[in-house]
């Protein structure tokens, strides 16, 4: 089989499944007799390991497989879940995640030592402790390996009998299939759906002995046998099993007696269940395993297949989503420059024709727009595996809770987030939520929560990390900032609480009296910062001695095409995100005070400094108008504000925003550019950097 065609699709499901994994453990943690979720993590695991297996990646199958038989045992209750197990599993799980990145780079999975792994999971499987030194051995026999009863005989009961009979009325031949595997095939089960695969594409599969499920399981031993109706003869069929490597026997033949209970021997005492279609590993269409997969009838397989594939969804590649971003971002331009054609030259048929243009323009992009969306839940998912593991080893109980994962986010917004939270959130964990014995003194559960919520507000989406630690010392941190000589001591007086405890984003800043693995390096905070005003949002605290803390992340919903006030100063076009901008207002020069050498005004009793935009971007000044009014555009960033003075007030437009690239991306207060309609570059204000 060419697998190269199936690379990027066995990466990302493997990713998938391995996530899943982690999320799975975690409940299982949680909730050790919960079944359902132990049935689901084995699923995971040993669709992982066939399609590693597929692929030929022998390594990486032969771990999960280990990994499979100590969770077949523990289903079976053969062992019983424990914090221990839990631990093992979860460096398997860390192992095959390693494994899976080095194939993705193309590097081999045999950079990876498992010689100790599979010596832990294969001494728990004989009731071992993991720390037993013994060499690695084979896991003990289980049920997992025992072969299936009743050798090939084969059961039929009234309603196989009555779908192979209304096959054959309709020109179909059933056949019985005994399919042997080499005895030096190390995953029988790989081979066993491979088999399976290739009957269902030529065949209606109606049973097979042992079960489907056994087959995955490898309850078999190197022998099964398939029942099957099809329009194909017994060579195609036999030439179709035969292809697969490692099957050293196939044997077709036509099933004649319809009537009799069963065909190819004597029949077992219980008839075997009917057999579920093997998952397809790394194969183009994508297997629901949730699902109970009972093949259909033949007479209704095709209209199946067609319900089916209008439900699935499409993988896309990323480039693809950006270039078509692209092209709906130079349309937008040019239905602008076209508009202002019509208006300049007052032509009317042209005008009716934007308007439907207008109308298209803004559904194609809105409908891009979404495709580029993605849930937050895809950051989100990474860090309760984290949470749980740092906690431990800060021997603190706490429990994250996540709400509003389904918000939806810009993909390159998505794509930045992940680090800033999961500073924040080691922030809480270390130096918010107390030690366990430290809360139960405050009158505290012994466990600490630890929150991380995300919702819309308008045009953004706000992300909230919170805990109920100790909250944050504002004297403390006005301590630290003077010692570490960030402010004076006088300055740090006049600082209202609340203004005190921001001086954490200070570069440099730590309160951690111990440099750990942690914190205390006073890298971190300000990084969080800096990534999220990079990205056009903000961040800001609030905190209550005891009560806790609450940092709150404000990001635009995305970062292609926004909304943006067009001004000029002397001849050249700025652009400044609506978001931005709480009010544009017009000022004589007598308004305009000056406060500690500094020039503000006074805007419904609030004082706000302006600056003069010409002068900060040193543009060259050009002939007096003599003319009194000062346009004025005042914007916030958080709860801080500032008045820009332009020269004019072009209006409002909506603009594709263009990166600037590596010879201008050091420009501070500029956050990008954008080409408008007639052709002309607009530099776009970064409004942070003016604060």
């Amino acid at each position: 089989m060419e697998t190269n065609q199936y690379m990027e699709m066995f990466l990302d499901e493997s990713r998938e499944h391995l996530q899943s994994l982690n999320d799975g453990l975690l409940s299982l943690e949680n909730d050790p007799e919960d079944l359902s979720v132990l049935n689901e993590i084995f699923r995971n695991a040993h669709t992982l390991k066939g399609m590693s297996a597929t692929m030929g990646y022998t390594k990486t199958a032969e771990l999960t497989h280990d990994m499979e038989n100590l969770l077949d045992m523990l289903r079976k209750e053969q062992l019983k879940v424990s914090s221990e197990i839990i631990d093992v599993i979860f460096k398997c799980v860390d192992t095959l995640q390693e494994m899976v990145e080095n194939i993705g780079s193309g590097e081999s999975e045999d950079l990876v030592d498992v010689s100790d792994l599979v010596r832990q999971v294969n001494a728990i499987a004989k009731g071992e402790s993991p720390d037993a030194g013994a060499p690695a051995t084979d896991a003990p026999a289980s049920a997992a390996d025992a072969p299936a009863a009743g050798g090939t005989a084969f059961a039929l009961n009234d309603t196989d009998r009555a779908v192979m009979k209304e096959a054959k009325t309709s020109g179909l031949v059933p056949y019985l299939i005994h399919v042997e595997i080499a005895e030096s095939c190390l995953l029988k089960s790989a081979r066993s759906y491979m088999v399976m695969n290739a009957l269902d594409d030529i065949s209606d599969v109606i049973k097979s002995v042992p079960p489907a499920e056994d087959l995955e399981q490898e309850k078999f031993d190197h022998s099964f046998d398939v029942a099957i109706v099809t329009d194909s003869d017994a060579k195609t069929v036999e030439n179709a099993v035969a292809a697969i490597s490692e099957i050293s026997k196939v044997v077709v033949t036509e099933i004649t007696d319809l009537d009799s209970p069963a065909v190819g021997g004597e029949a077992p005492e219980a008839a075997p269940a009917p057999v579920e279609e093997a998952p397809k590993a790394a194969a183009p269409e994508k297997v629901d395993h949730k699902k109970d997969n009972k093949p259909a009838p033949a007479a209704d397989k095709k209209d199946a297949k067609k319900v089916h594939v209008g439900g699935q969804s499409v993988r896309v590649d990323i480039e693809k989503l950006d270039t078509l971003m692209n092209l709906v971002g130079e349309l937008v331009t040019n239905k602008v420059r076209l508009e202002q054609i019509g208006m300049t030259h007052r032509l009317t048929e042209l005008t009716e024709t934007l308007e439907q243009m207008d109308r298209v323009t803004t559904d194609l992009q809105s409908v891009v727009m979404k495709v580029r969306m993605v849930p937050v839940s895809q950051v989100f998912n990474r860090f309760p595996r984290m949470v749980r593991d740092l906690a431990k080893e800060l021997n603190k109980d706490i429990n994250l809770t996540i709400e509003g994962e389904e918000t939806e986010l810009d993909r390159t917004v998505i794509d930045e987030i992940g680090d800033p939270l999961m500073h924040l959130l080691r922030n809480s964990l270390d130096h918010g939520v107390e030690h366990p014995d430290e809360r139960e003194a405050k009158g505290k559960p012994r466990t600490g929560e630890v929150g991380l919520i995300a919702r819309h507000e308008g045009n953004n989406v706000v992300i909230l990390v919170t805990d109920d630690g100790s909250g944050i010392n504002a004297d403390k941190i006005r301590n630290k900032a003077v010692e570490k000589g960030m402010i004076s001591r006088d300055e740090a007086d006049a600082l209202p609480d609340a203004d005190a405890v921001r001086l954490i984003f200070l570069p440099g800043f730590s309160t951690a009296e111990v440099i750990t693995d942690v914190s205390g390096r006073g890298v971190g905070m300000d990084v969080v910062r800096s990534k999220i005003e990079s990205l056009g949002g903000h961040v800001d605290v609030e905190t209550k001695i005891d009560e806790g803390s609450v940092f709150k992340i404000k990001l635009p919903l995305t970062l292609a095409i926004i909304q943006a006030m067009l001004v000029k100063v002397q001849d050249e076009m700025y652009a400044i995100p609506l978001g931005s901008i709480d009010s544009t207002i017009n000022i004589t020069p007598d308004d305009i005070k000056t406060v500690q050498n500094k020039e503000v005004i006074v805007l419904r009793g609030q004082i706000i400094p302006i600056a003069r935009l010409g002068e900060i971007l040193s543009v060259p000044k050009g002939e007096e108008t003599g003319e009194e009014d000062i346009f004025v555009v005042v914007v916030h960033v958080g709860d801080h504000k500032i008045g820009i003075v332009v020269d004019n007030l072009i209006g409002q437009q909506e603009i594709v925003i263009k990166t600037l690239g590596k010879l201008l991306s050091g420009l501070k207060m500029l956050a990008g550019a954008t080409v408008l309609g007639d052709g002309h570059v607009a530099m776009i204000l970064d409004v942070s950097a003016l604060l």
